[in-house]
């Protein structure tokens, strides 16, 4: 749904309760995050999609009680309590800022296993989201925004006088503890409401005891002097949003206070599919709009692609064997094969071993020109298997440097990779020039720079001949980075019958 479709929404049924248990049951546990016990509710079937409900200011996760009792029977809810909120525990010498609430909310995500799910961020979820996206896009499947700034545009006069609020400005602090009172609190829950009296009381006295409680009011304005840091780092999370193109729906109360209607529409600049709700309520969108929003929470989790069906050619070697890993960890279902599973030069071996997948990563090497053979083999195979994708994992050698000529037609190449170089140059060729239904990508690395190490999702990626460069003219990526690259390309369905190369 496009920004223009902005009407409130009307009612849409999630259809009959179950029969058999009617009504979601949630559960109330602690789990030790780094000397911090972490306080969380969770609910639902644990093999149904995982939404992570990330609470904002000055509340804590019992802000998703009514969500988590309207879809907790049909998704896997988790709602943790950031150190500092709610009933979280840290201890005394803890640090107060974004990445260090980030850090729990990773270790959070690690100790309970989850891999892969929607992320929801709301208000200080949407810092702490968006950090922990960029550390870790493999666990996003999908994002849902709610309040949730990410762009100047989006911060109203009252929210930039409180971020202009900072460590060594005189008076700084007393203006943040001006806002940790209980008319301030309440006036976040029905400011900007149709209806006040849709709003319960509950949220804003109990986020108002949770404040009252010792050591709670230094933590917040220890988080509102970090707040700074967040619109910082907007450039980086937009680039992100760009990079990895997340499945988002954007839920927005337009009467809201700190962050204005031109923050939702921003989205729109990074992420143009993303779906977009704008609501007449305040901050606390969920209390006045659940009935609107908890359908078009569920319509969009419904929507998410599931998991791919990835057959892994060469998941044996380094380049293979990084990919395969790369999206296991993210959810889908890989299929090693190796050469006992299939001769990659003949199309009916391949047609037998991949029918089924809904695609193919191939990673090939060996001699007497079995690389092109091997593309050519993929090619006449993939559609009598009907399986419509393809990322044949290349090499740098046919890119092309400064003069316009490939670096495999350098003297200078190094012989002992000369060989795999031209195979890989005409297997490139091979895909270019042939007329097919397959949605290939080529993946070139770096030239000379593949280099061991984990995935680190500040790489650079481009649908281009000439080697992606840093400022001063270095062209590498990790290995993690490449398959973390090519996992997003097979989710995505980007640079199709393209060329891609990665850098930093």
């Amino acid at each position: 749904m496009t920004a223009s479709q902005k009407a409130p929404q009307k009612n849409v049924p999630l259809g009959p309760l179950n029969p058999i248990n009617p009504v979601t049951r949630v559960t109330h546990r602690h789990v030790e995050v780094d000397g911090v016990r972490v306080f969380y509710r969770e609910a639902g079937p644990a093999d149904a999609p995982t939404l992570l409900l990330l609470h904002g200011f000055p509340s804590a996760s019992h802000q998703f009680r009514r969500l988590i009792d309207t879809l907790g029977t049909r998704y896997h809810l988790v709602a943790p309590d950031y150190p500092g909120f709610g009933h979280t525990e840290a201890p005394a010498d803890f640090t107060y800022t974004f990445e260090r609430l980030t850090d729990v909310v990773e270790g959070f995500v690690q100790a309970l296993g989850l891999s892969r799910f929607t992320l929801y961020a709301f208000d200080f979820g949407g810092p702490v989201g968006l950090r922990l996206a960029t550390r870790h896009p493999e666990w996003i499947a999908g994002l849902i925004v709610q309040n949730a700034n990410a762009y100047t545009e989006g911060l109203s006069e009252l929210a930039q006088g409180m971020i202009a609020n900072r460590p060594g400005v005189e008076g700084a602090e007393s203006r943040v503890a001006e806002i940790l009172v209980l008319p301030v609190t309440r006036g976040q829950y029905e400011g900007g409401t149709t209806d006040p009296a849709l709003i319960a009381p509950d949220g804003w006295t109990l986020d108002q005891h949770f404040l009252d409680l010792p050591g709670r009011k230094d933590a917040q304005i220890a988080l509102a002097l970090d707040y700074h840091s967040n619109v910082e780092l907007y450039p980086a999370w937009q680039q992100w949003l760009r990079e990895h193109r997340p499945p988002t729906l954007v839920l927005w109360g337009t009467g809201d206070a700190f962050f204005t209607e031109a923050g939702a529409r921003a989205y729109l600049r990074d992420l143009p599919e993303a779906r977009i709700h704008l609501f007449r309520t305040g901050h606390f969108a969920l209390e006045e709009k659940l009935p609107e929003i908890a359908p078009l929470i569920a319509d969009f989790v419904d929507s998410l692609p599931a998991p791919l069906r990835i057959a892994v050619i060469g998941a044996s070697g380094h380049l293979g064997g990084a990919v395969a890993r790369e999206a296991t960890a993210r959810g889908h279902r890989v299929t090693p094969l190796g050469r006992t599973d299939a001769d990659i030069t003949d199309p009916a071996s391949i047609a037998a071993a991949v029918t089924g997948h809904d695609a193919v990563v191939a990673s090939v090497k060996g001699p007497d020109r079995l690389v092109p053979r091997g593309a050519g083999a993929l090619l006449e195979a993939l559609p009598a298997a009907d399986v419509p994708r393809l990322v044949f994992l290349g090499g740098g050698g046919s890119l092309e440097g400064p003069d316009g000529r490939r670096f495999v037609d350098s003297p200078d190449f190094p012989a002992a990779y000369l060989e795999t170089a031209r195979d890989q140059t005409e297997a490139l060729d091979l895909l270019r020039a042939t007329d097919t239904p397959v949605e290939w990508t080529y993946v070139s690395p770096p030239p000379m720079h593949l280099t061991p190490g984990p995935r680190t999702g500040t790489y650079r990626v481009e649908a281009r001949d000439t080697p992606l460069t840093d400022p001063d003219g270095h062209s590498s990526i990790s290995l993690g980075d490449l398959a973390s690259a090519v996992v997003d390309a097979l989710e995505q369905r980007t640079f199709v019958r393209r060329r891609i190369t990665l850098g930093y």
